[in-house]
């Protein structure tokens, strides 16, 4: 899958799981240099705006700034968790994903970090999901001093709600074992940056009946690919 495209037109619960799978894409890809741009490009409106400090600060509109500020983005090692995200529908049928999350990036001296504020607005053409918007405003500083990584976790992440969205050409395996309306969806794997096989612990709850559900999952990964390929799913009995 070189960029993001459905089928037909989404339930607002599927937009809401494809709008995650663009964030956790987007993060992993600043985690770890030796991503595809050009499939990484498809993810973005060709007139994209990315700004900063409540949209006060333009950083890049369109794809050849936006080239230019990713070749500015140092290649070390960083991480973004997604503390909380909430999605709605704007007026004309855009989806805004609205998250803070957590930043981390080790310096040689210190750890580097702040909590930002992000602000994005997605659109769903025919047949694909991309990014028309995106703001980043720090809010508070990271004081952890110990670096967590998340590219791992961003990387599974973006594969698990790709398939709750329906943009995959799935077996319904995680469908199946989770629930096509699960919530509170959370993975727990601390693999490397660029690690080629790993293994990941997925939870969810039923929002019918408050169930804990959870899968795991055995993964192959390349970096210059957009996802990883997921070689086993089996559903637990917690």
């Amino acid at each position: 899958m070189t960029g993001v495209h459905i089928a037909a037109e989404l339930p607002m619960a599927d937009r809401h799981h494809v709008a995650l799978h663009l964030a956790h894409r987007w993060f992993a890809f600043l985690e770890a240099p030796g991503g595809n741009l050009d499939s990484h490009l498809k993810m973005f409106h060709p007139q994209v705006r990315l700004t900063g400090h409540r949209r006060s600060h333009l950083f890049a509109q369109g794809h050849e700034s936006l080239v230019t500020w990713f070749a500015a983005v140092p290649d070390a090692i960083s991480s973004h968790h997604i503390v909380h995200s909430n999605y709605s529908t704007a007026e004309n049928g855009d989806g805004l994903l609205n998250m803070v999350v957590a930043y981390q990036a080790p310096g040689q001296l210190e750890m580097h970090g702040s909590i930002i504020s992000y602000e994005t607005r997605i659109e769903f053409p025919a047949g694909s999901a991309r990014f028309s918007a995106l703001d980043k405003t720090p809010i508070l500083p990271n004081k952890r001093l110990e670096y967590e990584t998340s590219w791992s976790t961003n990387r599974v992440l973006t594969w698990v709600y790709a398939e709750l969205g329906g943009i995959t050409d799935s077996d319904g395996q995680l469908r199946s074992a989770l629930g096509s309306n699960v919530q509170q969806i959370s993975a727990q794997v601390t693999a490397p940056e660029g690690s080629r096989d790993y293994e990941a612990l997925v939870t969810g709850i039923s929002p019918t009946t408050g169930e804990l559900r959870a899968v795991r999952l055995k993964l192959s990964d390349d970096i210059k690919a957009n996802m990883p390929t997921v070689d086993n799913v089996q559903a637990l009995v917690l």
